[in-house]
């Protein structure tokens, strides 16, 4: 459904509306002052990076004064960040970009509505016997049986939704800049003005003078794009529904989870699967050994729901990345935001939460700098409940994995309830 329908165009504005309103709770206008900057420089051009400078443009005091600079998005199979967008999370990229739901999927899938979308969510326990993986009762946690009338969930490549942001704003005032930043100086270079902010929306977090310390823990994860069977899928898998199939293994939950997906460059691709693991960096983990355990854990529960990975090969990835915190974290240093740093919190690549947080921040940091305010709390407030989600999900399935076991077992309603059930605005479209 695009702009031209008149229920497509009713759904982008309350859409609009809902983003709107969002923006103003942590934005207030109360607190407006003129801008500290001229001007915006951003090393990195990531979704978060984008979503800022795309937010940052829609007021005209920064029209043609904010430059990204970065190498070109890398396209290619393999899958080596994120996936799953939340319908939410569609909304602030769709919002700072200036278009529906609809041009955002054909940019980031090649696809047209309703494309790789969900709207019920569902979990059960999988269970190794001999090589034979089964399931234990399935229920719903989002969606209930006839699922929500709004988005809960989309499925793509994380570098096609970098590079389809870019196409979407190449008739935007933004400039973009195809180089490494190396430093603070090497990247005010680049600057459109005399007072630029600097921005690092990089991995990098000693790039602008930032401080860095190791971190306490990490999350191993082995994802893929997959393939139906010849048979189709197998219970407890479902159309137009995710499923999260977890692992109790040494008493750490495996977290699983499979969606629809789509992709210009695995087109058999129609569903994804990942699992994910958070360990303690001082627990003497065998890196290896983990990933090729949960490689097989991937392999043999995608068989047991009819699917098979997609070439394997070309579109398999594993990968161990550090956690960040949960709580306080190092401000900006003065003239520059961290803005990568602003909007993580928790476990990544473990509860689909890593691109709503690099669009929310993106927005409301772009909107905090354009009205005088300071971005970091800002950003810190507005993501307060992602992160508490993700700590609270970080204890289920690490702290409390026995009990989490057995209440999924008896009712998955009722074990997912609190926050996963209750969260559901911090998931689905606002229409």
């Amino acid at each position: 459904m695009s702009l031209v329908d008149a229920p497509g165009k009713a759904q982008t504005r309350h859409r609009n509306e809902s983003v709107q309103r969002f923006i103003s709770r942590f934005v207030p206008a109360t607190g407006t002052r003129p801008p500290s900057y001229d001007s915006v420089v951003i090393a990195g051009n990531g979704i978060g990076a984008q979503a800022f400078a795309a937010q940052l443009v829609k007021h005209p005091q920064f029209e043609g004064k904010v430059t990204l600079v970065a190498p070109p998005a890398q396209e290619s199979r393999r899958l080596i960040n994120g996936v799953s967008l939340r319908g939410i999370a569609a909304d602030f990229l769709s919002s700072a970009v200036g278009v529906d739901h609809a041009t955002l999927l054909q940019a980031a899938t090649g696809t047209s509505l309703p494309g790789p979308v969900a709207h019920r969510q569902t979990a059960a326990m999988a269970i190794d016997r001999n090589g034979e993986w089964t399931f234990s009762n399935s229920g719903p946690w989002q969606g209930g049986s006839k699922g929500n009338a709004a988005p809960l969930v989309y499925g793509m490549r994380n570098s096609r939704l970098v590079a389809g942001l870019r196409e979407l704003l190449a008739e935007h005032p933004v400039e973009y800049v195809d180089d490494m930043v190396e430093s603070a100086a090497h990247l005010r270079s680049y600057a459109a003005g005399t007072r630029p902010l600097l921005v690092n929306a990089t991995t990098k977090p000693t790039l602008l003078g930032g401080d860095s310390s190791a971190p306490q823990r990490l999350v191993l994860a082995v994802q893929a794009p997959m393939i139906e069977a010849d048979s189709g899928i197998s219970h407890p898998l479902q159309r137009d529904t995710t499923f999260a199939p977890l692992i109790r293994r040494n008493d750490i939950i495996d977290v699983g989870y499979f969606t629809p997906f789509a992709d210009p460059l695995s087109p058999r691709s129609t569903w994804y699967g990942i699992f994910a693991r958070v360990v303690d960096a001082d627990s003497g983990f065998d890196k290896d050994a983990e990933l090729a355990t949960m490689t097989g854990e991937l392999h043999g529960v995608a068989n047991a729901l009819g699917l098979m990975v997609d070439d394997a090969a070309e579109t398999l990835a594993g990968a161990l990345v550090p956690a960040s915190s949960w709580g306080k974290v190092a401000p900006s240093k003065p003239g520059t935001l961290e803005l990568k740093r602003m909007y993580s919190g928790g476990a990544p690549c473990y509860y689909a939460d890593g691109m709503i947080s690099a669009a929310i921040g993106g927005v409301i940091g772009a909107e905090a700098v354009v009205h005088g305010q300071d971005p970091d709390p800002a950003i810190r407030r507005a993501l307060r409940p992602w992160r508490r989600h993700n700590f609270l999900w970080w204890l289920e399935t690490n702290k409390i994995s026995a009990l989490t076991d057995r209440l999924l077992r008896v009712n998955v309603q009722a074990s997912m309830a609190y926050p996963h059930s209750a969260g559901l605005r911090m998931w689905k479209s606002a229409a």
